[in-house]
């Protein structure tokens, strides 16, 4: 003979973390449930990437040749907007942190030309559409694609 219990309520939930939610008695077997409540903090790490950081390659893709940056930069400021020079224009926007994911947007930049244009779209389009994580390790900025993979390296300006 096997007997099932359920216990279910509704309305306001309430923390009932270590109180079996479902016991299972049974002849050879015997199972109890918990119903846990589990939260978690993230760190942010706003105040580690606050400042100039210099960007010195751009990995376009993981396996491509890395290029060397020259005079490209990023600040980020408290307030959660950003702003840096590119290969020819001035940039800025928004970052948003959550934990170690990152997202840029409302990206905006100047127009000028320049020979390095080509690099300045892919760098662009990599700031907006791929990075969506970071590390920081001291004095090194590595933002990430969803895989992981490192897409520019920079170095933090003292």
């Amino acid at each position: 003979m096997m007997a099932l219990f359920v216990y279910s309520c509704s309305g306001e939930k309430k923390s009932r973390a270590g109180i079996p939610r479902a016991i299972v008695h049974g002849d050879a077997d015997t199972a109890v449930w918990f119903d846990a409540e589990i939260r978690t903090i993230q760190k942010l790490y706003q105040k580690e990437l606050e400042g100039r950081w210099n960007i010195t390659v751009m990995h376009r893709q993981q396996k491509a040749i890395p290029e060397k940056m020259n005079d490209v930069f990023l600040t980020f400021r408290p307030d959660s907007a950003f702003s840096g020079k590119a290969p020819c224009n001035t940039l800025g926007g928004v970052y948003i942190l959550k934990g170690t994911s990152i997202r840029f947007s409302k990206i905006i930049s100047t127009m000028m030309a320049c020979p390095q244009l080509e690099q300045e779209s892919a760098f662009l389009k990599l700031l907006e559409q791929t990075v969506s994580a970071y590390s920081v390790d001291q004095k090194k900025l590595y933002p990430r694609d969803g895989a992981s993979n490192i897409v520019f390296e920079c170095q933090k300006q003292e």
